[in-house]
C-alpha cells in the first residue's frame, strides 16, 4: 500500500513538473472526527494529529501527501471482554483483585492527493482549495492494563481483542488557506470525508470466540480540521517577496 501512494505522487509529480511551482509547504494540523459505518459500532468521535507535504503550481493546481495518528477515548464496543470478566464487568487479574484495564481508540492514516484552488486575490495563496487522494487508513483497540498481571491479556492474547482493522481508503478534502497580515503566517481551516474499504486483520477473536468476518467493510470518518501552514519555498511576484 505505502509502494502505490508512493507511485502515485511520484506519478503526480513528473505531471505536474511542466508548471512553475508556486509554493511547497509543510502542514501541521489537528482534526476531530465523527465516525459513521462500522467503525462508529467500535469506536465514537477521535482525534488527529498530522502532517502534510503540500507542493501548489502557477496553475492552481496542488498536490501532496500526508500522514495523520488517530486517537480517541471514546470505545461504544462494551462486549470486548465479555468472556474473562465477572457478572459486574471487571477483568481478574492473577493475583485475584479486580484490574484497571484502560481501552483507547488507536491508529494511523496516509493519504496522496491533488486538488485545485479558488483564489479570491490575485498573487496570493489565499483562498479555497479543493482536493481528493487515495490511501490507507488504520485503527485498533489499544488495551493498556499498565504493567498488570493479566495472564488472559498477554501480548498475544491481546491481538484477540484489539480488533486490528485495515485497508484501502479514500478522502475528499474542502480547505480554506488564511493569510496574516505577515503574508509568511499562514494558517487553514477545512472539512474532510474519509471513506475506508477495510477487513479485520484478527483470524479469530477472543470477545466472541469465533473466527472473525471477512466481509468488507465501510468505515467512514467526518473531520473537521485546523492546522498551520509552513512555507519551504515559494515563487517572487512583484507585488510580494518572500524570504
Amino acid at each position: 500500500m505505502r509502494l502505490i501512494i508512493l507511485l502515485i505522487f511520484l506519478t503526480m509529480n513528473t505531471f505536474m513538473s511542466a508548471q512553475d511551482n508556486k509554493f511547497s509547504a509543510i502542514v501541521i494540523d489537528y482534526g476531530y472526527h465523527i465516525p459513521s459505518g462500522e467503525i462508529s459500532n467500535t469506536f465514537g468521535n477521535n482525534s488527529s494529529v498530522g502532517i502534510n507535504f503540500i507542493k501548489a503550481k502557477s496553475n492552481n493546481i496542488f498536490y501532496g501527501i500526508k500522514a495523520n495518528y488517530l486517537f480517541g477515548e471514546n470505545i461504544n464496543d462494551s462486549s470486548v471482554f465479555n468472556n474473562i470478566s465477572t457478572e459486574s464487568g471487571f477483568v481478574i487479574d492473577g493475583t485475584g483483585s479486580f484490574s484497571n484495564i484502560i481501552l483507547l481508540e488507536q491508529g494511523f492514516s496516509s493519504h496522496a492527493y491533488i486538488g485545485y484552488s479558488f483564489h479570491n486575490k490575485k498573487n496570493t495563496d489565499q483562498g479555497l482549495y479543493i482536493s481528493s487522494g487515495i490511501g490507507f487508513l488504520q485503527h485498533k483497540i489499544f488495551i493498556d492494563t499498565k504493567n498488570q498481571y493479566i495472564p488472559q491479556l498477554d501480548t498475544q492474547y491481546k491481538k484477540g481483542y484489539d480488533q486490528l482493522t485495515n485497508g484501502l481508503s479514500t478522502q475528499i478534502n474542502l480547505d480554506y488557506i488564511f493569510m496574516g497580515k505577515n503574508s509568511n503566517l499562514q494558517f487553514y481551516t477545512g472539512v474532510e470525508y474519509t471513506l475506508g474499504f477495510t477487513k479485520n486483520k484478527r483470524k479469530y477473536s477472543l470477545s466472541n470466540m469465533q473466527n472473525t468476518s471477512e466481509k468488507l467493510r465501510y468505515d467512514q470518518l467526518l473531520g473537521f480540521k485546523i492546522g498551520l501552514i509552513i512555507p519551504i519555498s515559494r515563487k517572487n511576484t512583484e507585488e510580494f517577496h518572500y524570504f
